[in-house]
């Protein structure tokens, strides 16, 4: 059997956490955040799921875990996570990424998780009853060690933010709810460096693969979003019927989800407005909105943002 993935790709704090929301809302898709931390956040740590509960008294993820790894006890259950872990971060760091776009001796994970990771993946289409599984975990070589594996169909839905937004975004302070404490922040240096490496690593990983592989950005998104969701689902072949989920153009219907990881907006539930959030125009420092232009224009100009952008 081969388990469909819609893959949610790009940098943090683009609004992956948003699109793969309502994706997860849609007939036949669930979202279950960010799977690549399952093994350490889920397992290991016991974070919060989408739906409030620990990790590990969730009984959407207890099923799914028994079917993945069978009725093992709690130390082999740990065991087999802290190396599925370690491999999965070891295979898909930056400096993987030039042998993944080489495509030769692109890195390969070992082979319990390369057996693992397609019976996780079909576990949870299996207990949720979805057809399509919407991963968020935005990393390109994570996306394209998924797409090589046996029994696994990955599209990819790459989202693209205004870098500087994004830069923005990284140095503001924000809780963390599923394990206290607050979110990792970036400098706008390294923030701009992870956002071409990624951005340019997952178009050129996938964007050969025709009906495979969509982009939009969070701008366009976030300005219209039942438009552009129906936009991108036609592209990757994928249409549904968004009615039920958008209660106007900019609200959207969202329940309890079953998300592993990701951004606190997993968390929201209810009536919730997609709203455009470009505070970084007037609040973002100067010297700090022309280092992150310099350091990504390449790729600024060829997804559309504008050079000059903000006020001082």
């Amino acid at each position: 059997m081969t388990v469909r993935v819609l893959y949610v790709g790009g940098t943090g704090r683009s609004g992956s956490t948003v699109l793969a929301n309502v994706l997860g809302e849609l007939p036949g898709m669930v979202s279950v955040g960010e799977v690549r931390f399952l093994w350490e956040r889920g397992i290991l740590e016991n974070r919060l799921c989408g739906c409030g509960e620990p990790f590990g008294s969730c009984p959407f993820w207890t099923e799914v875990v028994r079917r993945t790894l069978g009725d093992v006890d709690a130390g082999e259950r740990a065991e087999t996570a802290r190396r599925v872990h370690a491999e999965i971060h070891d295979t898909t760091r930056l400096r993987s990424l030039p042998r993944f776009l080489a495509r030769a001796g692109e890195p390969a994970p070992g082979a319990r998780t390369a057996d693992l990771l397609p019976r996780l993946y079909d576990a949870i289409a299996d207990v949720s009853g979805a057809d399509v599984v919407v991963d968020s975990s935005k990393l390109p070589t994570y996306a394209r060690l998924l797409a090589d594996l046996p029994g696994i169909e990955v599209s990819v839905a790459h989202l693209v933010r205004d870098p500087r937004g994004a830069a923005f975004s990284w140095r503001r302070t924000k809780e963390q709810p599923d394990r206290g404490g607050f979110m990792e922040q970036r400098g706008v240096g390294k923030s701009a460096a992870l956002w071409s490496a990624w951005n340019y690593g997952l178009e050129r990983l996938f964007h050969d693969e025709p009906g495979r592989y969509a982009r939009t950005t969070y701008e366009e998104l976030l300005t219209a979003p039942e438009r552009h969701v129906r936009t991108l689902l036609a592209t990757l072949g994928m249409e549904r019927d968004t009615s039920s989920v958008f209660a106007d153009e900019t609200t959207v219907r969202l329940s309890v989800n079953h998300t592993v990881a990701g951004n606190p907006a997993r968390h929201r539930h209810g009536l919730v407005p997609m709203r455009l959030d470009d505070e970084w125009r007037t609040a973002m420092p100067v010297r700090d909105r022309r280092l992150v232009t310099a350091m990504t224009y390449p790729l600024l100009r060829r997804y559309g943002f504008p050079r000059e952008a903000g006020q001082g």
